[in-house]
């Protein structure tokens, strides 16, 4: 069973790793399916959200394993990585900026000396899936609860019963027909995203879109390497705040490059 201590984080990136390095970076369907059986052994509710949130972790793990396969120790490189990770997550309890990334990247290369520079750029994917499970950890659970509760209004006072019968006793006055006014348009409550297209992509070739994300993508209307890498520094904006929910995500991964360079290899 996992303990508090550890929030599963540590123990589901170990199972996670270990699975990929068996595997060495392919698994079949079959092959997903007792890793699921494995993790719920361990005592762990396989929800559809969990299993979401292991799929995004398997992919971004894979794609890391599959970039670094060159390098001398394949499987010590990725166990560093995952170390470094779990331990940059917990630090930072799930919330950091692109300051506190940059220094994660130098600790990574500094423990994995025989990373390449491309390799790198797979470390986001790896770092972002293992954010949502501290997300659901219990820890970050009580501490979401703590800071809710901290910002909850206070309830408004209570009128006193005497004033409360004077306001009561005094008779009700006419008021004047209220004068209608003409109806103000408001503006559009999204902002409109590339053109929607018949031709659907496999978004998930692209580093740092798993199948979670790529869901995401496809129901506001983004299913096409053409649309990503036609996306505007406003559009960019807009689908990491409103759509993904992870700020910093396409710059970092670099998603508009990388569709491009998909879209050219056709």
């Amino acid at each position: 069973m996992p303990t508090e201590k550890s929030s599963g984080l540590e123990e589901l990136t170990k199972l996670a790793t270990d699975f990929v390095t068996a595997q060495k970076g392919l698994w079949d369907h079959a092959a997903w399916s007792d890793f699921l059986s494995n993790v719920r052994t361990k005592g762990y509710d396989v929800s559809t959200e969990m299993q979401s949130s292991l799929g995004e972790l398997l992919e971004a793990m894979k794609r890391f394993y599959s970039a670094a396969a060159s390098t001398e120790s394949v499987e010590k490189a990725m166990k560093v990585v995952v170390s470094d990770s779990v331990a940059f997550v917990k630090e930072h309890k799930g919330v950091w900026g692109h300051t506190e990334w940059e220094d994660f990247v130098k600790t990574v290369r500094q423990n994995a000396s025989t990373l390449s520079e491309g390799t790198t750029t797979y470390l986001g994917g790896v770092l972002e899936s293992m954010k949502v499970f501290y997300g659901l950890s219990p820890i970050a659970v009580a501490q979401k609860r703590m800071r809710a509760a901290r910002h909850k209004p206070s309830p408004a006072p209570q009128p006193a019963a005497s004033e409360t019968k004077k306001e009561e006793a005094k008779p009700a006055t006419a008021k004047p027909p209220a004068q209608a006014t003409p109806a103000k348009a408001t503006p559009a409550a999204t902002k409109p995203l590339p053109k929607r297209v018949e031709k659907r992509d496999d978004l998930t070739a692209i580093g740092g879109i798993g199948p979670a994300l790529e869901k995401k993508l496809n129901a506001a209307g983004i299913s096409s390497y053409a649309q990503l890498a036609a996306l505007s520094n406003d559009d960019i904006d807009h689908i990491e705040k409103n759509i993904i929910k992870f700020s910093g995500r396409i710059r970092r991964d670099d998603w508009v490059g990388q569709a491009k360079a998909l879209s050219r290899s056709r």
